[in-house]
């Protein structure tokens, strides 16, 4: 049987088939893109976290390749002997069934290496060695206590024996800082197969960083009269009783406490006059310094030390004063006759340390030929200034001659204070010298010609007739 179906009613249903099918598509659109948008979201999430990743610090390998020293006495003798082995530190990546968690599965310890292998309630010790890991030296060597106990809060005191401690010292290469890490071990040593090297076996150590002092870098210079920040942190994984200390050990041994501030009662001990510290920042775990007006006599050792309960850890940074000389000429240009003999005079004034360099150089008027050093240059006994700079004076005695007409002379004067060293030219004309032959002649002529005159009158006066 077959149906006929009206054309009014055949358009209708066709209407209602597109609009369904209309429906259907934009469900399947709507869908799609929130597929589309879920996929392309989780590709930037893991992009960003990639690059999280890679610039910071807290996401770098937590694994640092580092080398342990223990000392050993020779039985009947005094001498001692240290051993080095390999160790790897082993930062926050304990599970919790205590199996080690690598960065790189396929790249098990060598044997004989030592992992200390630091729990998750540690200092932060990534957070406070800024860079790459490839350019951190670390060094590991257990902190000798005289057989006294050292009481830690959160660390349980063993009965029968010591707590193991040990101290890490860690290293940028390029001296940007450098950080003393302490150490307790939290269980015994022992032997693990490693699963990924059938046959390897490493030593593994539990232990917690309870406590860190960095400062850097290790060097600074300043110029004189200027303002300088002597950097230091510290971090403790409990609260403790904490006594900040900076000292400056001068040449010769002396010593000058310029800060001191216990932390407990908030009170400052002592403060030099030209110092600053940050108290505000002391509990975040600042314990920077700034000198203000540095002066000659500042130059020493700055020890940043930071007592917590029973450990002290010291860091030290080196301050070093660097100032400029100026370098002054008697002249800037020279006229001079052939033959005559000029001073020339370099004035290096008012530098520190005292290793300024001063040469004398007569440069060539062709191009691309190297100057010549002037010898026989003689100098002046060093002047201390009253600010503890010094000065001096290189100079030789000139003498003109027409080929050095056009010539510069130079003094180079180097030192550890400049990148590059300072130059001062003084340019040079000489002119020939005026002969004196034609008024010699012209002399001589006229000699002649009074002579001849004088003659002439006589001869005319003699031969005359007298009247008498």
């Amino acid at each position: 049987m077959k149906v006929k179906i009206r054309p009014a009613e055949a358009v209708r249903q066709k209407e209602e088939l597109q609009s369904l099918s209309g429906q259907l598509y934009a469900a399947m659109d709507f869908r799609t893109c929130i597929l589309a948008c879920c996929f392309l979201c989780t590709g930037i999430i893991r992009h960003l976290d990639g690059l999280a990743a890679a610039g910071s610090t807290s996401s770098q390998s937590r694994r640092l390749f580092c080398s342990l020293e223990t000392r050993e006495v020779i039985p009947l003798s005094s001498e001692v002997k240290y051993n080095r082995q390999d160790a790897w530190l082993l930062l926050g990546r304990e599970k919790s069934n205590g199996d080690v968690q690598r960065d790189d599965p396929e790249n098990p310890p060598p044997d004989g290496t030592v992992l200390f292998i630091i729990k998750e309630s540690s200092v932060d010790i990534l957070r406070h060695a800024d860079g790459d890991n490839n350019k951190l030296e670390c060094k590991i060597s257990p902190y000798f206590t005289d057989n006294t106990q050292i009481l830690w809060p959160g660390v349980a005191s063993r009965s029968a024996e010591l707590n193991p401690w040990f101290t890490g010292t860690i290293k940028h290469v390029d001296n940007k800082f450098t950080m003393t890490v302490f150490f307790v071990q939290s269980s015994s040593t022992h032997k693990v197969e490693d699963g990924q090297k059938p046959g390897s076996r490493a030593e593994r150590l539990h232990a917690s960083g309870v406590f860190l002092v960095r400062a850097g870098p290790s060097v600074v210079h300043s110029g004189l009269k200027k303002d300088v920040l002597l950097n230091c942190a510290f971090s403790v994984n409990h609260h403790a009783d904490l006594t900040i200390k900076w000292v400056l050990l001068r040449k010769g041994g002396s010593k000058k406490v310029l800060f001191a501030y216990k932390v407990s009662t908030k009170k400052v001990e002592h403060q030099d006059k030209r110092v600053e510290a940050f108290l505000a920042e002391i509990p975040r775990g600042n314990a920077s310094l700034l000198l203000r007006g540095v002066e000659v006599r500042d130059e020493g050792n700055y020890v940043c030390s930071v007592a917590a309960s029973s450990l002290l850890g010291e860091r030290d940074i080196r301050l070093q004063v660097l100032e400029k000389p100026t370098v002054m000429l008697n002249a800037d240009s020279l006229s001079l006759v052939e033959g005559e003999e000029q001073k020339l005079v370099c004035d290096v004034k008012n530098f520190y340390p005292l290793d300024a360099q001063a040469q004398w150089f007569r440069e060539s008027k062709k191009r691309g030929m190297l100057p010549d050093v002037i010898k026989h240059v003689l100098f002046s006994s060093h002047r201390e200034n009253s600010n503890g700079t010094y000065s001096y004076s290189s100079y030789f005695l000139l003498t003109a001659s027409l080929e050095d007409d056009g010539l510069k002379y130079t003094c180079h004067v180097a030192h550890q204070s400049l990148t590059y060293p300072i130059k001062k030219s003084v340019m040079l004309r000489v002119t020939g010298a005026e002969s004196v032959w034609p008024f010699v002649v012209l002399g001589v002529l006229t000699v002649l010609a009074v002579t001849a005159c004088w003659y002439l009158y006589k001869v005319t006066t003699a031969s005359q007739p007298r009247p008498y």
